[in-house]
C-alpha cells in the first residue's frame, strides 16, 4: 500500500511541468483514487473482520462437528444398548407375561380354595353359633341356678350362724351345768362323784359304794342325800335329757328274789336313782329315763377287785336336748 503511495506521488511530482488544467485533472483523479483506497482498505479490513468471523465460526462449527461425531459415536453406542436392552426387556416381558399368567392361574386356584374354605367356615360358623346358643341357654339356667344357689347358700350361712349360736349356747349352758353340779356335789369325795363331759354330754358317775351295798338296788341314805341335791339342780334344766344308766361288773349275781342276773340288778338301781330324782329331786318324770345296761360298758377289763369297783357305777347323762337344733337344720 505504502509503495504504490509513492509511485502515485512521484507521477504527481513528474507532472509538475505540465499545465494547471491536467494538474488539475491529476489531481482530482489522485483525490479519486486515493478516496476509492481509503474505501477499498475499509472494504479490505471489513473484509478480514469478516474472515476472522469465519474462521471463529469455523473453528467453532469444527468442534461442534467433533462434539456431533463424539455424541453420534455414543448414540450408536447407546442404539446397540437400548436394542440389547430392548431384547432384553422382551425376555423380561415374556416372563413376567408368562409369571403373571401364572399367578392369575394360581390366584384362581387359590381363589376357589378360599371360597371352599370361606364356605366350609361359614359351615363351622353356623354350628358354632349354634353351639353358642345353647351355651349360652345353658350359662343362663347355670346363671339362675348359681343364683339359687347363691341364696341357699346365703340361707344356708344364717342357719350355720344360728347353729352355731344354739351350739354356743349349748356348749356354755353344759359348762354352767357342770359347775353348779359341781358346787351342789362339792360335799362328796372325787372317790364317790365324779363329774365329767365326754361327747357332747355330761356324765355325772355315782360308785356303787356310796349308793348301794354288794347285790342290793336299795339306795342308802348318802347316796340318797347326793342325788337329791342332784336333782335340786336338774329339776329347772327343760334343755336335757336326763338319762340314768345303772353298770356291774363281771361277777355273776347270786343272789335270790326278783334280780335273775346282772342286767336286772344294772336296771332295777338304774330305777331306783330315778325315783328319788323325781320323787325328793322334783325332776319331771317325763324328763328322765332309766337304763340297765349291766356289764357290758365297763371303763377297764375287770381283772383286779380295784378295776370291778370302779365299774360297778350309776351315770346320770345329762344330754342337750337337740329339737331347736334340729329345727334350724331342717329349715329349707
Amino acid at each position: 500500500m505504502k509503495n504504490t503511495l509513492y509511485l502515485f506521488l512521484g507521477l504527481i511530482w513528474l507532472s509538475s511541468c505540465v499545465t494547471a488544467k491536467k494538474y488539475n485533472e491529476l489531481n482530482a483523479l489522485s483525490d479519486k483514487y486515493f478516496s476509492e483506497k481509503i474505501d477499498l482498505e475499509n472494504k479490505f479490513e471489513k473484509k478480514v473482520s469478516e474472515l476472522e468471523d469465519c474462521l471463529t465460526r469455523d473453528k467453532a462449527l469444527k468442534e461442534e462437528i467433533k462434539s456431533l461425531k463424539i455424541d453420534m459415536a455414543k448414540l450408536s453406542l447407546s442404539k446397540d444398548q437400548l436394542a440389547k436392552l430392548l431384547d432384553e426387556y422382551k425376555i423380561l416381558n415374556d416372563e413376567l407375561f408368562a409369571s403373571k399368567k401364572n399367578l392369575l392361574d394360581e390366584a384362581n386356584s387359590n381363589q376357589k380354595m378360599l371360597a371352599d374354605k370361606l364356605a366350609l367356615k361359614e359351615k363351622e360358623l353356623d354350628g358354632i353359633s349354634a353351639e353358642q346358643a345353647a351355651l349360652d341357654a345353658q350359662l343362663k339356667a347355670r346363671m339362675e341356678e348359681l343364683n339359687l344357689m347363691e341364696k341357699e347358700n346365703k340361707a344356708q350361712s344364717a342357719r350355720i350362724a344360728e347353729l352355731e349360736s344354739r351350739l354356743k349356747e349349748k356348749d356354755a349352758a353344759l359348762q354352767n351345768l357342770k359347775t353348779t353340779i359341781a358346787q351342789a356335789l362339792k360335799g362328796f369325795s372325787s372317790e364317790e362323784i365324779t363329774v365329767e363331759e365326754k361327747n357332747g354330754s355330761l356324765y355325772v358317775s355315782l360308785s356303787e359304794k356310796l349308793l348301794f351295798s354288794s347285790g342290793s338296788f336299795t339306795i342308802d341314805a348318802k347316796g340318797a342325800d347326793a342325788i337329791s341335791k342332784l336333782g335340786q339342780v336338774l329339776k329347772g334344766q327343760e334343755d336335757f335329757t336326763i338319762v340314768v344308766e345303772g353298770h356291774t361288773d363281771n361277777v355273776p349275781y347270786n343272789g335270790t328274789g326278783v334280780i335273775k342276773d346282772n342286767w336286772d340288778l344294772s336296771a332295777k338301781r338304774a330305777t331306783s336313782v330315778v325315783r328319788i330324782l323325781t320323787n325328793e329331786g322334783g325332776v319331771a318324770p317325763k324328763n328322765v329315763s332309766a337304763s340297765g345296761r349291766g356289764e357290758y360298758l365297763p371303763l377297764n377289763k375287770n381283772t383286779t377287785n380295784e378295776e370291778k369297783a370302779i365299774n360297778r357305777r350309776t351315770e346320770i347323762v345329762l344330754s342337750p336336748k337337740l329339737d331347736k337344733i334340729m329345727n334350724i337344720l331342717n329349715k329349707e
